[in-house]
């Protein structure tokens, strides 16, 4: 038993390091490549601005895992080509309970509330020779769980900022469960005027990294990425 928790140990600390992080290259733009290496080995092209999941760096290089027109990739890149979110000014926790945190600072306001799974409320498809894991809900595959029923789930993701507050859609948070509201982090790019709002998820198996992107005021786009 002591030999397996520190084989966990060691594979929980080489995937630690995971986190979000934008492109900034001078040209504009960065080449992903399938090694580590530069060659003759660039599978795609990314722009400045855009996110990814930054893995430990290894020398100079850093594998990513992205998604880009609705598929998942990943590859490497060039260390000084990316900005990580933590770069950027950080607003900070003032506010906690089991079901909301608030952050605030410079204008901004962000709330995020959680409730109980409404499992009555809920359409549940399973598989499996027993019909014992639980494969969609509410007509989507979900993340948060390795096949079992959720206990928690967002209610709400409010920013405000001055006068303007919006509310994020339901539809990008409403397949995501077990959230950690506490493990919330929320960075702000003034230069490009985005606000980064990330956490990581988890029952303890169906973990997840989520990011949404609010950009000039308005929501933009979420990404996923398993983390480890």
């Amino acid at each position: 038993m002591k030999a397996i928790s520190s084989i966990l140990f060691v594979l929980f600390l080489n995937n630690a390091f995971g986190q979000f992080a934008v492109i900034k290259d001078n040209d504009g733009y960065v080449n992903i490549r399938t090694e580590a290496s530069k060659g003759n080995n660039i599978s795609d092209k990314l722009n400045n601005g855009f996110v990814v999941y930054c893995f430990e760096p290894k020398n100079n290089w850093i594998n990513i895992d992205y998604s880009k027109n609705n598929k998942d990739r990943s590859g490497y890149l060039h260390k000084d080509r990316i900005q990580y979110l933590s770069e950027f000014t950080e607003i900070p926790l003032i506010k906690e309970t089991q079901t909301k945190v608030v952050f605030e600072k410079d204008g901004f306001n962000i709330s995020i509330e959680s409730k109980k799974f409404e499992l009555n409320l809920a359409k549940l498809i399973f598989s499996g020779k027993d019909k014992s894991f639980l494969k969609e809900i509410n007509g989507k595959s979900f993340w948060g769980t390795d096949g079992e029923i959720p206990k928690k789930a967002y209610k709400s993701i409010t920013v405000t900022l001055g006068n303007n507050s919006i509310e994020l859609p339901k539809n990008s948070f409403d397949d995501l469960f077990e959230p950690t509201l506490f493990k919330t982090q929320i960075n702000y790019d003034q230069k490009s005027d985005t606000l980064y709002i990330t956490s990581s998820n988890s029952d303890g198996a169906g973990g997840y990294e989520i990011i949404w992107i609010i950009e000039k005021g308005k929501y933009k786009e979420r990404k996923i990425a398993y983390g480890f």
